[in-house]
């Protein structure tokens, strides 16, 4: 996989740390609300700016099924073809809007476990993302950034889960994972390759648990909806 990941393979391989929960959260309309915004020109010379996760996963379906490309994000495979995507404004955060219900949970620390920023952005935004933290008052230094540049959430999760097995029972010794998360799309890859995965079977714990609080923006007002494993 085409992962730029920050520092997460040491993170999550630091055997002397006793952790048994991972917390992974979105960042866009999960921590932050920004102004970004993607910009496209097709081949047939029609242009397009997509203003949110929904117009642009539209977008990009669309396209994909038109041309015939099969990938879990097809932003490589169409601009092969000739299509001109700018994702510029995702190098930055820009003009952010906290959301409260979830930075509230972020900013806490809980013992036993480690704090993830799992963006679909590409890796030119980790320092931006970082920067953001500090400005709203969360210890980055509690928190990795992975950025997946548009990859399988579900299959980075299952990745991270076979990093941390224990010598003794041949398990892995994360029994939790709490993802927070806007996109449907995501949540369902999540909800196949980590809740419902045979490769994982042999290596979850009997206690195992994955939630999702889904990130819903309902009349500007952002609520969660818990989803179970």
């Amino acid at each position: 996989m085409k992962l730029l990941l920050e520092n997460w393979r040491k993170f999550i391989t630091e055997e002397f740390e006793p952790i048994t929960t991972l917390r992974i959260f979105d960042f866009d309309e999960t921590i932050a609300h920004t102004r970004s915004e993607t910009r496209v020109k097709a081949p047939d010379g029609s242009e397009a700016t997509l203003r949110d996760q929904k117009e642009f996963e539209e977008y990009m379906n669309a396209a994909a099924a038109k041309e015939g490309v099969e990938a879990f994000d097809a932003v490589d495979a169409l601009m092969e073809l000739g299509y001109q995507i700018d994702l510029s404004d995702f190098s930055i955060v820009k003009d952010p809007d906290e959301i409260t219900i979830i930075t509230d949970i972020l900013r806490n620390f809980p013992e036993n476990s480690k704090t993830y920023i799992m963006t679909a952005r590409r890796g030119n935004s980790i320092s931006a993302i970082i920067d953001y933290l500090d400005e709203i008052g969360i210890d980055a230094g509690e928190v990795r950034v992975i950025a997946t540049q548009g990859d399988s959430k579900g299959d980075v999760m299952a990745t991270m889960m076979a990093q941390k097995i224990m010598k003794d029972t041949g398990k892995s010794n994360i029994n939790k994972i709490e993802y927070y998360e806007d996109s449907q799309k995501n949540i369902d890859d999540v909800l196949l390759k980590v809740c419902n995965s045979e490769q994982l079977i042999d290596i979850k714990p009997s206690n195992f648990e994955l939630i999702i609080y889904k990130v819903a923006n309902i009349g500007g007002e952002y609520k969660l909806e818990k989803i179970a494993c």
